[in-house]
């Protein structure tokens, strides 16, 4: 149950701090004094959008703390869930700041608002006026009959199931289009392949081929220029001779270091000549001029240059990359057909499981659905509407969707030998306010939250139909927390706690204040909901009789 709510610098509010007891709590208050503002904090702190137009003092940052209650199964939740330690109550925290920036807390260990919102539906779950219309939708029709049945796990399950078994499908499509395309491109891709492949290409071969080819091309004039240079190195009277005679004329005079560093020197240079030379000499022998050569050479070249601008590449690396890349699909279009007969098979299992499990969920639903219908038509006649009926149509359909295989429509008629039809064709606005009620009191029992919160769901109507909706509300607080905003004094008069919201003007603000009202207080609050401010002495006799009522 919702134990105890802090806000601070938010929409009207400074700061407000409210006890809630277990039972049934009503607020009341004058039209636009900060009701459904406490409703909006709620809200805002088990995640709803931030704004930080929403705060009060913009230069100072908006907090909304819930302090709950925690049984066993939401304190093993939040457990399995968040690192905090075992506890009776969950303390869950938003803070808004002037930047915008947002941030939560479940107790006191920072969580993103997604994870808060996960454990939202357990802490409390809140109706608003115009959730009856929610009732026009079938999907929500489905969803109303399955949390009376208790299905909405299975359900959940399900979904996942059915989104697996959907992307398997996706799979599949995707394989016969590219079987599909394949098939038409697999002569033209083996023959783009073959023709690749038969070039034996090699990395950087078209640059080792042009580098090769300008060597052979002339191949005479390093021969004739490697000749000549190594006669001026090693000939006679070359350069080496040269050398040699220098060498001859300081050794013997190498009296200081200098002239024997000299010498050291030429003796190097010597020995470099004389390498130079040999390599020069190796070339020479190397180098022959063959027609042959430049031929195959050019060949190549041709051949590697003609595949580039066929294939519209710059080098024979991508030639190669493009030559793998063929290879690749010939190979995917070679086990698609496994791979297709494989995923048939899963396909059909996964169908055949689910198939199954929407035929459970919609034995379930059908057997539930008998109780949901009598339990409704009962509430409704205690509502006033003796002549009202209520039915759930299904139409089961053999193709799955993802809550199964069930279509069902809420049926309706509220006057005598009318004849049952969709609800949204049927119901008046005020015929919808009672029959929300009934179905969500009877749906309130299966549900996990510890805390309903109802903000005038009970308008439009009023007199012994508002009293009826008050003792449904109070019925419903045996077992569960409820919380009801409400402008009804008979929907008041049935709470075991009751708090007054009201404005406090002063000089540059308007704020927003609850208080929680004693006996006394509280009966004049009901008397002057019936008849206005100051109210009346039988307003007063009224307000009475409805309380002992």
């Amino acid at each position: 149950m919702l134990q105890s709510l802090l806000i601070k610098n938010y929409a009207i509010i400074d700061q407000l701090e409210i006890e809630w007891q277990q039972g049934m709590t009503v607020i009341t208050g004058e039209t636009g004094a900060g009701k459904s503002i406490i409703i909006g904090a709620l809200q805002l702190v088990l995640g709803n959008r931030s704004d930080v137009k929403a705060l009060r003092n913009p230069d100072e940052k908006c907090i909304v703390e819930a302090i709950f209650s925690c049984t066993e199964s939401l304190k093993n939740q939040i457990q399995s869930k968040f690192e905090t330690d075992a506890t009776n109550e969950v303390i869950v925290r938003r803070e808004i700041l002037p930047s915008g920036k947002s941030r939560s807390f479940i107790n006191d260990s920072p969580v993103l608002l997604t994870e808060i919102q996960q454990i939202a539906h357990s802490l409390l779950s809140i109706h608003q006026q115009f959730d009856h219309l929610d009732f026009f939708d079938r999907g929500f029709q489905l969803e109303v009959l399955d949390s009376f049945a208790a299905n909405l796990i299975a359900v959940q399950t399900f979904r996942k199931k059915f989104k697996q078994y959907q992307e398997l499908i996706i799979q599949r499509n995707e394989i016969e289009a590219r079987i599909k395309n394949g098939m038409n491109e697999k002569e033209f891709l083996e023959f783009q392949w073959n023709e690749l492949d038969l070039a034996n290409l090699k990395p950087d071969e078209i640059n080792q081929l042009e580098q090769e080819l300008k060597l052979v091309s002339k191949a005479e004039e390093i021969k004739t220029n490697s000749l000549q240079s190594f006669d001026i190195l090693q000939g006679d009277r070359g350069i080496l001779d040269q050398i040699q005679e220098c060498m001859n004329l300081l050794k013997n005079i190498r009296m200081n270091n200098r002239i024997q560093l000299i010498f050291d020197r030429l003796e190097q240079v010597k020995t470099g000549i004389k390498d130079m030379g040999q390599e020069l000499e190796d070339i020479s022998e190397g180098s022959e001029f063959s027609p042959e050569k430049i031929k195959i050479i050019n060949q190549r070249l041709d051949l590697l240059n003609r595949l580039t601008k066929k294939h519209r590449v710059q080098t024979d690396l991508e030639l190669i990359v493009l030559r793998n890349t063929f290879a690749e699909k010939l190979e995917s279009i070679s086990t698609s057909d496994e791979t297709l007969n494989s995923l048939n098979a899963e396909i059909e299992r996964a169908k055949q499981n689910l198939t199954k499990e929407a035929s459970s969920l919609s034995k379930i639903r059908k057997g539930k659905s008998k109780e949901l219908i009598e339990k409704t038509n009962i509430l409704l006649k205690k509502l006033g509407m003796e002549f009202a009926k209520f039915d759930i149509q299904f139409n089961s359909e053999t193709i799955l969707n993802e809550s199964g295989s069930d279509q069902i429509e809420f049926l309706f008629c509220a006057n005598k030998g009318a004849t049952l039809r969709p609800i949204k064709e049927q119901a008046s606005g005020g015929e919808l306010a009672r029959f929300n009620l009934a179905i969500k009191s009877l749906v309130a029992k299966q549900n996990e939250s510890g805390c309903l919160i109802f903000d005038e769901i009970d308008t439009g109507v009023s007199g012994q139909i508002a009293l009826q909706m008050g003792n449904i509300l109070k019925e419903m607080a045996a077992h569960q927390q409820v919380i009801c905003i409400t402008h009804s004094p008979q929907v008041a008069s049935r709470a075991k706690q009751h708090y007054y919201v009201y404005k406090e003007h002063k000089t540059d603000s308007t704020n927003t204040k609850i208080k929680s009202l004693t006996k006394e207080e509280r009966l004049h609050e009901l008397a002057k909901m019936l008849s206005g401010e100051p109210p009346t002495k039988a307003a007063l006799k009224n307000a009475s009789e409805l309380i002992l009522m």
